[in-house]
């Protein structure tokens, strides 16, 4: 215990008096004073620690010393068990070192940076005033911007829409060229049927038909063919529901194309004529003419053996002259229908020619 108190009173005594200055109260120092007191403070602190961290040092080995003493004079000699111990008390004493100079920090002087001196300062941007001839210019940079993407749309659509236009006009023409063929075809086999109409009025008006009907067989077949014109609307419909008619610029070629739709309805209203004509010649004939009739292919003639000639049902004058005149006014309804195709068939011809040249196809 009077080891202890020795090194409390030294330490005591190597602590320096309190001045007056430290006992003063703080005065209002400048960021950078204070800065440099609290970093002589901190070196003052350090060098205190580090002096009394020596010192105990000191005061701890004059104690081992003096124990080591104390043991030699009141310690029998050594022997093996005594050397062990020694070598245990020098170990421990060792430990003892390591411990108190892990437990002593080395304290460092630490500056601590003024924060006050690193704040940034944020210059604000400086605003000029801008002249009325920037504001302009910049009104009219902006104005030809828009008026120019303006008309690259516009350009792009029109251009988009003339393609559009070429397109609905080549089919157009491919649709007048396939009704052209029809027309003509109809045309033919019509003149035929013409004829044939008179061969058999001559014959049903001819004295003793009902005795030899003979001579009405080659011409008997041809009140049963109908040749009606079947027009290709697929562009018409197309410039009617979707509103492609606008896009026909050229108003010489809308008006031909509508010229000729209504062409087409004339031509249908007459077809509808000669069909009722058709149908009436077919009526009254199967009640004169038996359908068992040596030039009717459509029977099958191992079931039904083939008649040597033409057969009558009825012999009648009057039913006889009722299809005289039936077939007198199919052949008429075939001429006025061959007339309207024929007009037709000559504005389609104009129609490509002219659409050819409009839009140099």
């Amino acid at each position: 215990m009077s080891d202890e108190q020795n090194i409390e009173e030294q330490t005591e005594e190597d602590r320096p008096p309190a001045t007056e200055e430290s006992e003063k109260p703080a005065q209002d120092i400048s960021p950078s004073e204070e800065n440099k007191t609290v970093a002589e403070e901190n070196i003052q602190h350090s060098t205190r620690n580090d002096l009394n961290s020596e010192e105990s040092l000191e005061i701890h080995n004059q104690r081992e010393v003096h124990i080591d003493e104390h043991t030699t004079d009141h310690s029998p000699p050594k022997t093996d068990d005594s050397k062990k111990s020694a070598e245990s008390t020098s170990f421990a004493s060792e430990e003892i070192e390591t411990a108190a100079e892990e437990i002593i920090p080395h304290s460092t002087p630490t500056l601590q940076p003024n924060k006050e001196s690193m704040e940034v300062h944020h210059h604000g941007h400086v605003h000029e005033k801008k002249k009325w001839k920037e504001y302009v210019f910049q009104f009219l940079m902006l104005f030809l911007a828009v008026f120019c993407g303006f008309l690259a749309e516009y350009q792009l659509e029109h251009t988009i829409e003339h393609q559009r236009e070429e397109q609905y006009v080549k089919s157009f023409i491919e649709d007048l060229k396939g009704d052209t063929a029809r027309i003509n075809r109809i045309l033919e086999l019509s003149a035929l049927q013409q004829n044939n109409f008179d061969s058999l009025m001559g014959a049903l008006n001819a004295p003793g038909f009902s005795e030899t009907p003979d001579k009405a067989e080659n011409y008997y077949g041809s009140i049963f063919g109908l040749y009606l014109f079947n027009h290709t609307d697929r562009t018409l419909q197309q410039l009617k529901n979707a509103g492609g008619l606008r896009l026909i610029r050229n108003q010489q070629a809308s008006d031909s194309i509508m010229q000729y739709d209504a062409m087409v309805k004339k031509v249908s209203e007459q077809s509808m004529d000669l069909y009722n004509a058709n149908q009436a010649s077919i009526r009254l004939a199967l009640q004169i003419f038996d359908a068992n009739s040596p030039t009717n292919s459509s029977i099958d003639r191992s079931l039904v053996p083939k008649p040597d000639k033409v057969r009558l049902i009825s012999n009648e004058r009057v039913k006889i002259d009722e299809l005289f005149n039936q077939v007198f006014s199919f052949k008429m309804a075939s001429i006025w229908y061959c007339k309207f195709l024929r007009e037709l068939n000559k504005y389609a011809a104009r129609q490509i020619n002219f659409l050819k040249e409009a839009y140099d196809l």
